[in-house]
Protein backbone atom coordinates (compact mmCIF):
# COMPACT_ATOMS: atom_id res chain seq x y z
CA UNK A 1 0.00 0.00 0.00
CA UNK A 2 2.70 2.25 1.19
CA UNK A 3 5.44 3.54 -1.52
CA UNK A 4 8.94 3.49 -1.01
CA UNK A 5 11.12 6.62 -1.77
CA UNK A 6 14.42 5.71 -3.89
CA UNK A 7 15.83 9.04 -2.92
CA UNK A 8 15.80 8.45 1.53
CA UNK A 9 18.86 6.11 0.95
CA UNK A 10 20.74 8.69 -0.23
CA UNK A 11 19.72 11.46 2.70
CA UNK A 12 22.70 11.64 5.27
CA UNK A 13 21.63 15.01 6.70
CA UNK A 14 18.91 17.47 6.19
CA UNK A 15 21.43 19.52 3.80
CA UNK A 16 21.89 16.43 1.57
CA UNK A 17 18.32 15.62 1.01
CA UNK A 18 17.39 15.61 -3.18
CA UNK A 19 14.54 18.21 -2.98
CA UNK A 20 11.83 18.30 -5.13
CA UNK A 21 10.90 22.28 -6.42
CA UNK A 22 8.04 20.89 -8.52
CA UNK A 23 4.46 21.40 -6.43
CA UNK A 24 1.94 19.10 -6.30
CA UNK A 25 -1.32 18.22 -5.00
CA UNK A 26 -2.10 17.78 -1.19
CA UNK A 27 -4.85 15.80 -0.61
CA UNK A 28 -5.05 15.00 3.08
CA UNK A 29 -7.27 12.41 4.18
CA UNK A 30 -10.33 14.36 5.38
CA UNK A 31 -10.32 16.13 1.99
CA UNK A 32 -10.27 13.17 0.46
CA UNK A 33 -13.52 11.72 1.89
CA UNK A 34 -15.29 14.97 2.24
CA UNK A 35 -18.56 14.87 -0.66
CA UNK A 36 -18.73 18.47 -1.95
CA UNK A 37 -22.80 19.52 -2.43
CA UNK A 38 -24.11 15.82 -2.01
CA UNK A 39 -27.17 14.24 -2.98
CA UNK A 40 -29.22 11.93 -1.12
CA UNK A 41 -27.72 9.20 -3.16
CA UNK A 42 -24.16 10.54 -2.46
CA UNK A 43 -24.90 10.36 1.07
CA UNK A 44 -26.28 7.15 1.20
CA UNK A 45 -22.72 5.66 -1.66
CA UNK A 46 -20.50 7.36 1.40
CA UNK A 47 -22.02 4.66 3.80
CA UNK A 48 -22.35 1.52 1.48
CA UNK A 49 -19.04 2.22 0.00
CA UNK A 50 -16.79 2.95 2.72
CA UNK A 51 -13.37 4.08 3.01
CA UNK A 52 -11.06 1.50 3.89
CA UNK A 53 -9.49 2.68 6.99
CA UNK A 54 -6.39 -0.29 7.22
CA UNK A 55 -5.77 2.12 3.82
CA UNK A 56 -5.97 5.09 5.80
CA UNK A 57 -3.50 4.23 8.84
CA UNK A 58 -0.68 2.55 6.28
CA UNK A 59 -0.96 6.31 4.53
CA UNK A 60 -0.53 7.72 8.24
CA UNK A 61 2.62 5.21 9.05
CA UNK A 62 3.88 6.53 6.20
CA UNK A 63 4.19 10.64 7.06
CA UNK A 64 4.89 9.39 10.55
CA UNK A 65 7.69 7.25 9.23
CA UNK A 66 9.21 10.63 7.54
CA UNK A 67 8.99 12.90 10.65
CA UNK A 68 10.60 10.31 12.68
CA UNK A 69 13.21 10.59 9.42
CA UNK A 70 13.40 14.04 9.12
CA UNK A 71 14.14 14.12 13.58
CA UNK A 72 16.90 11.69 12.90
CA UNK A 73 18.52 13.63 9.79
CA UNK A 74 17.91 16.77 11.98
CA UNK A 75 20.07 15.47 14.38
CA UNK A 76 23.30 15.71 12.29
CA UNK A 77 22.24 18.65 10.38
CA UNK A 78 23.42 22.37 10.83
CA UNK A 79 20.39 24.11 12.98
CA UNK A 80 20.48 26.88 10.11
CA UNK A 81 19.32 24.00 7.71
CA UNK A 82 17.34 22.45 10.45
CA UNK A 83 15.12 25.71 10.39
CA UNK A 84 15.10 26.00 6.31
CA UNK A 85 13.17 22.41 6.30
CA UNK A 86 11.06 23.13 9.33
CA UNK A 87 8.09 23.81 6.87
CA UNK A 88 8.14 20.05 5.67
CA UNK A 89 8.49 18.71 8.95
CA UNK A 90 4.98 20.86 10.38
CA UNK A 91 2.86 19.63 6.93
CA UNK A 92 4.41 15.86 7.26
CA UNK A 93 3.21 16.30 11.34
CA UNK A 94 -0.27 18.10 10.07
CA UNK A 95 -0.63 15.11 7.67
CA UNK A 96 -0.31 12.63 10.24
CA UNK A 97 -2.72 14.20 12.26
CA UNK A 98 -5.35 14.24 10.42
CA UNK A 99 -5.46 10.95 9.08
CA UNK A 100 -5.13 9.85 12.95
CA UNK A 101 -8.49 11.85 13.40
CA UNK A 102 -9.75 10.64 9.89
CA UNK A 103 -9.83 7.25 11.34
CA UNK A 104 -11.36 8.28 14.75
CA UNK A 105 -14.26 9.44 12.86
CA UNK A 106 -14.58 6.91 10.42
CA UNK A 107 -16.08 3.44 11.08
CA UNK A 108 -14.83 0.38 10.89
CA UNK A 109 -16.56 -2.08 8.81
CA UNK A 110 -14.11 -5.33 9.20
CA UNK A 111 -11.71 -7.01 11.54
CA UNK A 112 -8.30 -5.30 9.40
CA UNK A 113 -9.93 -2.20 9.83
CA UNK A 114 -10.37 -2.50 13.64
CA UNK A 115 -7.06 -4.16 13.86
CA UNK A 116 -5.18 -1.05 11.89
CA UNK A 117 -7.77 1.84 13.65
CA UNK A 118 -6.86 0.35 17.25
CA UNK A 119 -2.89 0.58 15.78
CA UNK A 120 -2.99 4.25 15.19
CA UNK A 121 -5.55 4.85 18.31
CA UNK A 122 -2.50 3.16 20.65
CA UNK A 123 0.49 5.42 18.12
CA UNK A 124 -1.72 8.28 19.32
CA UNK A 125 -1.50 7.79 23.00
CA UNK A 126 1.76 7.07 22.45
CA UNK A 127 2.39 10.38 21.36
CA UNK A 128 1.04 12.33 24.16
CA UNK A 129 2.45 13.67 27.06
CA UNK A 130 1.60 11.74 30.19
CA UNK A 131 -0.35 9.49 28.01
CA UNK A 132 -1.35 7.76 31.35
CA UNK A 133 -3.08 11.13 32.60
CA UNK A 134 -3.15 13.01 29.67
CA UNK A 135 -6.96 14.49 29.36
CA UNK A 136 -7.17 12.99 25.81
CA UNK A 137 -6.60 9.50 26.83
CA UNK A 138 -10.27 9.07 27.84
CA UNK A 139 -11.43 10.03 24.56
CA UNK A 140 -9.05 8.71 22.45
CA UNK A 141 -10.33 5.41 24.01
CA UNK A 142 -14.13 6.14 22.96
CA UNK A 143 -12.78 7.26 19.63
CA UNK A 144 -10.90 4.50 18.61
CA UNK A 145 -12.65 2.07 20.67
CA UNK A 146 -9.44 0.49 22.11
CA UNK A 147 -10.93 -1.26 25.52
CA UNK A 148 -13.91 -3.10 23.83
CA UNK A 149 -12.82 -6.13 22.29
CA UNK A 150 -11.96 -9.18 23.74
CA UNK A 151 -8.97 -11.93 23.13
CA UNK A 152 -10.27 -13.63 20.36
CA UNK A 153 -11.40 -11.00 18.78
CA UNK A 154 -8.50 -9.11 18.94
CA UNK A 155 -6.46 -12.21 17.66
CA UNK A 156 -9.03 -12.29 14.58
CA UNK A 157 -8.92 -8.69 13.89
CA UNK A 158 -4.83 -9.17 13.31
CA UNK A 159 -5.26 -12.49 11.32
CA UNK A 160 -7.38 -10.33 8.88
CA UNK A 161 -5.12 -7.36 9.09
CA UNK A 162 -2.23 -9.52 8.25
CA UNK A 163 -3.84 -11.35 5.55
CA UNK A 164 -5.04 -8.46 3.53
CA UNK A 165 -3.84 -7.14 0.36
CA UNK A 166 -3.83 -11.03 -1.06
CA UNK A 167 -4.71 -11.07 -4.54
CA UNK A 168 -6.73 -7.43 -3.66
CA UNK A 169 -6.20 -4.17 -5.16
CA UNK A 170 -6.03 -1.28 -2.49
CA UNK A 171 -9.37 0.70 -2.14
CA UNK A 172 -9.11 4.17 -4.64
CA UNK A 173 -8.70 7.31 -2.57
CA UNK A 174 -7.92 10.77 -3.41
CA UNK A 175 -5.40 11.07 -0.46
CA UNK A 176 -1.73 11.99 -1.46
CA UNK A 177 1.46 10.28 0.04
CA UNK A 178 4.72 12.76 0.54
CA UNK A 179 8.37 12.71 1.57
CA UNK A 180 10.64 15.11 2.95
CA UNK A 181 12.37 15.98 -0.07
CA UNK A 182 8.67 17.58 -1.52
CA UNK A 183 9.45 21.07 -0.38
CA UNK A 184 7.72 23.03 -2.57
CA UNK A 185 4.60 20.92 -2.58
CA UNK A 186 4.31 20.58 1.37
CA UNK A 187 5.49 24.49 1.64
CA UNK A 188 2.39 25.51 -0.70
CA UNK A 189 0.17 23.28 1.38
CA UNK A 190 0.90 24.59 4.36
CA UNK A 191 0.31 28.34 3.56
CA UNK A 192 -3.13 27.51 2.06
CA UNK A 193 -6.03 29.60 2.69
CA UNK A 194 -8.77 28.51 4.88
CA UNK A 195 -12.38 30.11 5.14
CA UNK A 196 -14.11 29.88 8.54
CA UNK A 197 -17.18 31.00 7.01
CA UNK A 198 -17.20 28.24 4.30
CA UNK A 199 -16.19 25.17 5.72
CA UNK A 200 -18.94 26.22 8.68
CA UNK A 201 -21.45 26.79 5.75
CA UNK A 202 -20.85 23.30 4.30
CA UNK A 203 -20.89 21.85 7.64
CA UNK A 204 -24.49 23.69 8.37
CA UNK A 205 -26.06 22.00 4.85
CA UNK A 206 -24.74 18.97 5.97
CA UNK A 207 -26.60 19.54 9.01
CA UNK A 208 -29.78 20.75 7.23
CA UNK A 209 -29.89 17.62 5.32
CA UNK A 210 -29.62 15.44 7.88
CA UNK A 211 -32.56 17.29 9.45
CA UNK A 212 -34.84 16.56 6.10
CA UNK A 213 -33.75 12.86 6.10
CA UNK A 214 -34.56 12.40 9.68
CA UNK A 215 -38.29 14.21 8.97
CA UNK A 216 -38.44 11.50 6.12
CA UNK A 217 -39.06 8.84 8.27
CA UNK A 218 -42.21 10.21 9.84
CA UNK A 219 -43.89 9.76 6.51
CA UNK A 220 -46.25 6.05 7.57
CA UNK A 221 -46.32 5.18 3.79
CA UNK A 222 -42.41 4.67 3.69
CA UNK A 223 -41.60 1.39 2.26
CA UNK A 224 -38.42 -0.74 3.71
CA UNK A 225 -36.39 -0.55 1.27
CA UNK A 226 -36.66 3.61 0.71
CA UNK A 227 -36.47 3.94 4.68
CA UNK A 228 -33.23 1.91 4.32
CA UNK A 229 -31.77 4.00 1.75
CA UNK A 230 -32.80 7.00 3.87
CA UNK A 231 -31.39 5.58 7.31
CA UNK A 232 -28.03 5.40 5.02
CA UNK A 233 -28.28 8.99 4.19
CA UNK A 234 -28.61 9.85 7.99
CA UNK A 235 -25.43 8.05 8.94
CA UNK A 236 -23.53 9.64 5.39
CA UNK A 237 -25.07 13.56 6.01
CA UNK A 238 -23.91 12.96 10.19
CA UNK A 239 -20.16 11.55 9.02
CA UNK A 240 -20.16 14.37 6.35
CA UNK A 241 -21.30 17.19 9.10
CA UNK A 242 -18.32 15.96 11.54
CA UNK A 243 -15.78 15.44 8.90
CA UNK A 244 -16.50 19.26 7.73
CA UNK A 245 -16.07 20.62 11.62
CA UNK A 246 -12.99 18.26 12.00
CA UNK A 247 -11.31 19.88 8.50
CA UNK A 248 -12.04 23.39 10.48
CA UNK A 249 -10.85 22.29 13.89
CA UNK A 250 -7.68 21.36 11.99
CA UNK A 251 -7.20 24.29 9.78
CA UNK A 252 -4.38 26.40 10.26
CA UNK A 253 -6.44 29.48 10.74
CA UNK A 254 -7.67 30.63 14.19
CA UNK A 255 -10.94 29.02 15.14
CA UNK A 256 -13.02 28.97 18.49
CA UNK A 257 -13.64 25.71 20.13
CA UNK A 258 -17.15 27.61 20.64
CA UNK A 259 -17.45 28.19 16.83
CA UNK A 260 -17.32 24.46 16.10
CA UNK A 261 -19.30 23.02 18.62
CA UNK A 262 -22.16 25.45 18.51
CA UNK A 263 -22.26 24.43 14.58
CA UNK A 264 -22.34 20.81 15.50
CA UNK A 265 -25.51 18.81 15.12
CA UNK A 266 -27.52 17.47 18.19
CA UNK A 267 -26.90 13.79 16.55
CA UNK A 268 -22.93 14.62 17.38
CA UNK A 269 -23.52 14.86 21.19
CA UNK A 270 -25.59 11.00 21.04
CA UNK A 271 -22.88 9.11 19.30
CA UNK A 272 -20.13 9.21 21.73
CA UNK A 273 -17.40 7.71 19.35
CA UNK A 274 -18.26 10.94 16.87
CA UNK A 275 -17.87 13.25 19.24
CA UNK A 276 -14.88 12.15 20.97
CA UNK A 277 -13.28 12.29 17.10
CA UNK A 278 -14.23 15.92 16.78
CA UNK A 279 -13.34 16.62 20.56
CA UNK A 280 -9.82 14.98 19.63
CA UNK A 281 -9.39 16.93 16.42
CA UNK A 282 -10.40 20.27 18.41
CA UNK A 283 -7.65 19.84 20.95
CA UNK A 284 -5.24 18.55 18.07
CA UNK A 285 -5.69 21.85 16.12
CA UNK A 286 -5.03 23.85 19.06
CA UNK A 287 -2.07 22.27 19.76
CA UNK A 288 -0.36 22.01 15.86
CA UNK A 289 -1.88 26.31 15.89
CA UNK A 290 0.56 26.72 19.37
CA UNK A 291 3.48 24.74 17.88
CA UNK A 292 3.53 26.69 14.91
CA UNK A 293 3.16 30.16 16.78
CA UNK A 294 5.87 29.40 19.09
CA UNK A 295 8.07 28.03 15.80
CA UNK A 296 7.21 30.17 12.86
CA UNK A 297 8.87 29.53 9.46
Amino acid sequence: MTKSNPRASASKSLASLQIDTNPRAVIDEISALRLHRPSAVDYAAFVNNPACVADMVERARLHADQVARFVTLAQVSPPSTVTQNLPQLYALVLLNMTATVAVAIMPAHNGADRHARCQQGAAFLQSLENPDENELRHLAEIAFELPHRDAHTIARDAIAFASRGHGEEPKPSRATIHWIEENATLRNWLKRRTEVSVLLAEARQHAIMLDRFEASFDQDDLPPIARDAVAEACEGALHQHVLALAELALSPVTVTTDQILEAAHASVTTRTKLQAGLLIAIAVGQHYRAMLAANPC
